[in-house]
Order: structure tokens, then C-alpha cells, then sequence
């Protein structure tokens, strides 16, 4: 192995563990404003639009920031986005009213919009054809983690620190800014990805690619239901904070263990009966939420929803980054994809609960969605040759 190769190895596994510390971040964030927003009184509608001022500004912005990092520097873009990451955990932690999430959220979007597209087009720069599946399959486990950890951290420092839990998120962006690995080349070069001993034709690739960005613009907009409006549901059932973390990070405990078992052979790739099937096992744990049983009877359900979760993911950015060119801007749309789902889909669920009366509706909703995706998926992979 050549020197280069040794330091881009050396880059991909820095990079994969940034991902899951980036991760745990932005959920112990997302997951104290929602808690902390319903211990201060916020109803369905309110919580229902919680996700919608960064996830809209994300969508907005992720495709933009994936196009520039194909022109400059990766590594100053993410570092950009982790300060303003930081900052804004900074001062969430003197927040006393819902209102300044509103207000904080979009800009922890902006930084996002620049770091995950810049941080997922340096991994597929330093991946070949036959280790892109690796790679990804490495950073999926690791943001998955990250993102499991960050919930299960958010419900106990609500707890135990409430608002003042926002520091611990903060200081691992400050660190990360720091740590984050250098990129030698400004980005857009990189390996061919496409070629390889079994080419795809490109029809082939395009389709999966169009049915896995709805897989998970659905799967998205569902996981970020629950991380919103469980803790409305949660405290119905007279559970704790912690419970609500317990749960809730067991559906990305669950993802974390599919992408790092099943999903890491290449055999699943552009198989349209394993793609949507496992989706179908996703829409029926998030439906199965809703019966408000005991905690041990509902983890099975989640473990389901998290498996369907980490099917849509991969498949989008594998898909998206299964190219020779323009990476940067395809993950960037594969990042607005995923923050139109976690905006639309919890903000519709959230005002049905509201005109409903009902806090199982929203998860009706999601798993409603889930199913719509999946017969349009199904009428695009029908006319794409396998």
C-alpha cells in the first residue's frame, strides 16, 4: 500500500468517528428541546413544529452546501458548521422559553448544511469501488451510535441538569472543530466509484437512487416524529425522561446494529424486494408505537423501526454517492431530502394530533407516509431493470 493510501485510510476512519461525535451532538440537542419544551408547557402543534425552523432551513441549504464543497475546502466548511453548531448550544443553555429554540435552531441547520455534505463527499473521495461499502458502512455505524447515545444522553441530563445539559453538547462541537482531520486536495477529485467488476448500469443506479431518497425522506420524517412528539405519549403513560431516552434511543441503537451487520455486504445493493420489504417491517413498528403498551413490549417494535431506518439511509447515500461526479451535490440533495422529511412529516403529524385530540396520531401519520413512499418506490423500481 502506498503512503497516500495509508493517510486516506487513516482519514476515513477519523472521519466515521467525527460523524458519531457530530451525531451525538446534535441529538442531545434535539432531544432537551423537545423534552424541555414540553416540561414548559408546549402542546402537540407547538412540538409538531419544533423540527420544522432547522429541518426547513436545512433542506434549504444542504444541496448548496454540498455543491460548494465540491469547489473548496471540506474541511473549512465543516469547521464553519461546528461553530455555529457550538455556538448556538451555548446559548441554549440559558434558555427559559421555547421561542429561543425556534430562534436558535435554523442556524444549528445552516452549519449542518456545510458539514454532513463536505464530511460524506471526503469519505467517498478517499473510497475505491470496492471499499465504498465499507466506508459508508463504518460512518453509518458510527453517526447511528452517536445519534442513539445523543437521545439517551438528552432524556437523563433533562433529569438530572435540564437546560444545562446544552454544554455537554457544545463542547463537543468546540472539540471537533479541533479535532476534525485536514483535506489535502479542496474536494470534487477523488476515485472513480462506478467502475468495478460487476458494473450497474447507470438506469439501474438512477432509479434505486430515486426510491431510496423517498425511502428516506419517509424514514426521516418518522424518526424525527418520535424524537418530537414522544415525549407527549411518554408522559401520558406517567414515564421519566430517561424512559423516553431509553426508547427512543433504542430505535437507533437498533439502526446502529443493522448498518453494522447486514448492511455492510454488498450483496443488498439494488435488490428491490430486500429494499422495500424491510421498509414495510419499519411502517409497521412505527404503527405499533402508537398502542402505548408497557415499555418491554414496545422495544420490539422500535428495533423494527430502526432496521427500516438504517435500510433508507444507506440506501440513499450509497446510492447518491455511487458516482464519478458531483458528489459533494449529491449528497447535498440527499441532505435536503432528509430535512424536508424531518420538517413536513412531524409539523403534519403534529397538527393532526392537535385536531384529533389524540397524542397516537402522530405516529399514524408517519407510518402513513411510510406506506405512500412505498408504493411510489415500488412503481419506480418496476420500470427500472435490476
Amino acid at each position: 500500500m502506498t503512503g497516500r493510501g495509508r493517510v486516506g485510510h487513516g482519514r476515513v476512519g477519523r472521519y466515521v468517528v467525527t460523524a458519531g461525535v457530530m451525531d451525538f451532538t446534535i441529538y442531545v440537542t434535539v432531544s432537551l428541546c423537545a423534552l424541555l419544551a414540553r416540561r414548559w408547557g408546549a402542546g402537540p402543534l407547538v412540538l409538531g413544529l419544533l423540527p420544522v425552523p432547522w429541518a426547513l432551513v436545512y433542506s434549504l441549504t444542504a444541496t448548496f452546501g454540498g455543491r460548494i464543497s465540491d469547489r473548496v475546502s471540506r474541511t473549512a466548511l465543516a469547521r464553519v458548521g461546528l461553530f455555529l453548531v457550538g455556538g448556538t448550544c451555548v446559548v441554549f443553555s440559558w434558555a427559559d422559553h421555547v421561542w429561543i429554540f425556534f430562534a436558535g435552531l435554523p442556524v444549528i441547520a445552516f452549519g449542518l448544511a456545510f458539514f454532513w455534505p463536505a464530511l460524506q463527499a471526503a469519505i467517498a473521495d478517499e473510497s475505491g469501488p470496492k471499499n465504498l461499502t465499507k466506508n459508508l458502512g463504518l460512518f453509518n455505524v458510527c453517526w447511528s451510535l452517536g445519534k442513539g447515545a445523543g437521545v439517551l444522553a438528552g432524556g437523563v441530563l433533562s433529569d438530572l441538569v435540564g437546560r444545562q445539559g446544552f454544554l455537554l453538547a457544545a463542547a463537543t462541537a468546540f472539540v471537533l472543530v479541533v479535532a476534525l482531520p485536514r483535506v489535502a486536495r479542496g474536494g470534487g477529485a477523488g476515485k472513480d466509484l462506478v467502475a468495478g467488476d460487476e458494473p450497474v448500469p447507470r438506469r439501474t443506479r438512477e432509479g434505486f437512487r430515486w426510491a431510496a431518497l423517498l425511502a428516506n425522506f419517509a424514514a426521516f420524517g418518522a424518526a424525527s416524529t418520535l424524537v418530537a412528539h414522544f415525549p407527549a405519549l411518554n408522559e401520558e403513560l406517567g414515564r421519566s425522561d430517561t424512559e423516553y431516552g431509553i426508547l427512543v434511543g433504542a430505535v437507533f441503537f437498533s439502526q446502529t446494529l443493522m448498518f453494522g451487520t447486514v448492511l455492510l455486504r454488498a450483496r443488498w445493493h439494488y435488490r428491490a424486494g430486500f429494499h422495500l420489504g424491510v421498509q414495510a417491517l419499519a411502517m409497521l413498528g412505527v404503527l405499533l408505537v402508537a398502542t402505548g403498551w408497557s415499555l418491554a413490549v414496545q422495544l420490539p417494535f422500535v428495533l423494527l423501526v430502526g432496521a427500516g431506518f438504517a435500510l433508507a439511509y444507506y440506501s440513499s447515500i450509497y446510492y447518491s454517492l455511487h458516482a464519478d461526479a458531483a458528489r459533494g451535490g449529491r449528497a447535498g440533495l440527499h441532505e435536503s431530502i432528509i430535512g424536508s422529511g424531518n420538517f413536513l412529516i412531524p409539523f403534519a403529524a403534529g397538527a393532526a394530533a392537535d385536531l384529533a385530540g389524540s397524542s397516537a396520531v402522530p405516529y399514524l401519520v408517519a407510518g402513513g407516509v411510510i406506506g405512500l413512499s412505498l408504493l411510489a418506490q415500488t412503481v419506480i423500481l418496476a420500470r427500472t431493470r435490476v
